[in-house]
């Protein structure tokens, strides 16, 4: 059920974003609780933002620390942004000094999109290097290792990782794990393609170049990472804003048809109508924006339990236990997979037998992610 705290949310965050509406605030609310969801969904400064259009101020004289302390939160998220800005102009031009291209994934190349850049979270750096498959991580690798002293983590299963700066990095050998699932190889090898067909650069203030994906190659991968997210393990309000900031902003360089073709082919059709209708619904972007073909016109009305139950995924389970190592940890992921069945069903085309065969065949290969660290 969507509570009135979670319509707020979303009612603060279409308004951070600068799509209007009328917010009706009640007489009381519980900002430490609103502040709580909305660092949970990844979207505290947006929402903030969306507060300071409500006029009168909705603060009370009571809930001044509460605006302080999110006030204090979103300028850290400012410091954190330009520290993370930093990291990535060097690491770029530490890989173009040694001959390699640096593609940026994600993050950092999806927050020009948001009204104010600096006001999306940043997490991990997550890169794709440009060049001749494992040969290139191979020796980006060893040379992270033998110039700056950097260990690198191999035990997972399409990136590795390491810490540069106080900061986690995700260096891809693949956009999708091809390990999870039989489906995913083919969506690799057209990701693959569409990676080296064509993408956009930027010049950072330090004259390092960074590679970003086309937006033909970004619609695509940005709504199969959150389907795979939402499907493991749930997608937030944060990610759901990314996809659709990228498909407002560059509507015009996408090829709509193709992208729906995909992602009926990938399985996952239904989860982005699901994703759109959210956006349109509770966010205030026209359905138009998204190009939806003739086919799905009345998913919006024939499925409106289905997209009001994506839509509460997004608020549920947030707050999760550490999980255990092992056993215990293989029987945790049987019983959240178990229950993900229903989202499995509307993000990939593989049968629920062989997902699982080749999930206990993924861990088998990578025994870290069992045992656990």
């Amino acid at each position: 059920m969507i509570t009135a705290e979670k319509r707020l949310l979303l009612r603060l965050v279409r308004m951070g974003l600068g799509n209007g509406g009328v917010c009706d605030l009640a007489e009381r609310i519980e900002w430490n609780a609103l502040l709580d969801l909305a660092v949970q969904q990844g979207v505290p400064a947006i929402v903030l933002d969306g507060v300071k259009d409500v006029s009168p101020s909705p603060f009370a004289a009571g809930d001044r620390l509460c605006k302080m302390q999110w006030v204090g939160m979103v300028m850290n998220m400012e410091r954190q942004y330009a520290a993370y800005e930093k990291v990535i102009g060097e690491l770029a031009a530490f890989y173009q000094q040694n001959g390699i291209n640096m593609m940026l994934l994600k993050g950092y190349g999806l927050s020009k999109y948001w009204p104010v850049p600096n006001h999306r979270p940043v997490g991990d750096i997550d890169i794709y290097l440009m060049g001749d498959g494992n040969k290139v991580w191979k020796m980006a690798d060893k040379l992270l290792h033998e110039r700056l002293g950097i260990e690198v983590d191999n035990r997972h299963h399409h990136h590795s990782v390491f810490t540069y700066r106080g900061v986690m990095v995700e260096n891809h050998y693949d956009f999708v794990n091809v390990h999870s699932h039989r489906s995913s190889r083919w969506i690799e090898r057209l990701f693959k393609r569409l990676a080296v067909s064509g993408y956009e650069t930027c010049m950072l203030d330090n004259g390092a170049r960074i590679i970003l994906p086309s937006p033909r190659l970004n619609m695509l991968f940005v709504a199969r990472h959150s389907a795979c997210h939402f499907a493991a393990e749930g997608m937030t309000i944060r990610m759901l804003c990314d996809w659709v900031l990228l498909a407002k902003k560059r509507e015009g360089d996408i090829e709509w048809g193709e992208f729906w073709e995909k992602c009926e082919a990938m399985g996952m059709v239904k989860f982005v109508l699901c994703m759109a209708h959210i956006a349109h619904r509770y966010l205030g972007f026209a359905l138009d924006v998204f190009h939806i073909p003739a086919v799905y016109s009345n998913f919006g009305t024939e499925e409106t339990e289905l997209i009001e139950r994506v839509l509460e995924d997004c608020f549920s389970s947030r707050n999760k236990e550490k999980e255990p190592a092992g056993v215990g940890y293989i029987i945790a992921r049987y019983k959240l997979w178990k229950g993900n069945l229903w989202k499995h069903r509307i993000v990939y085309t593989d049968s629920v037998i062989s997902t699982f065969w080749a999930q206990i065949k993924s861990h088998l290969m990578k025994p870290a992610t069992i045992i656990g660290n």
